[in-house]
């Protein structure tokens, strides 16, 4: 819900805002929750599509914004968890660690592969 009076003054004109980007064909982008509100004395302010927010400056209503995304869940806490939730995540923990393990191995290799390498190259 946008603001309907900001300052004591109606609003009598509720668009999207365009924005200072352009797209590829050189025209603005519009951002549709930023609104730029048209006051009955003719002036201009910027205004939140989800809420009562406005501001003189219209940069500053795209950060608040962010007020209104979703919270992301909470992940479950181990005493919250399913048994089977905890036997996929062990799983998926074992097959990380043996992937893991593998690089670790193929990494050694290659130290001692480059350091006989060096060795050579060092008594020509």
């Amino acid at each position: 819900m946008t603001a309907t009076h900001v300052n004591g003054l109606e609003v009598i004109a509720d668009e999207p805002t365009a924005s200072e980007i352009t797209d590829r064909s050189g025209k603005p982008v519009i951002w549709h929750q930023p609104r730029t509100l048209l006051l009955e004395d003719g002036s201009t302010i910027y205004g939140c599509i989800h809420c009562e927010y406005t501001s003189d400056n219209p940069r500053s209503i795209r950060p608040h914004l962010t007020a209104h995304r979703d919270k992301k869940p909470a992940v479950a806490r181990s005493g919250e968890a399913t048994v089977t939730t905890l036997i996929q995540q062990l799983q998926d923990l074992q097959t990380i660690a043996a992937d893991r393990d593998a690089w670790r191995e193929r990494a050694q290799r290659a130290e001692q592969t480059l350091t006989v390498i060096r060795k050579a190259l060092k008594e020509k």
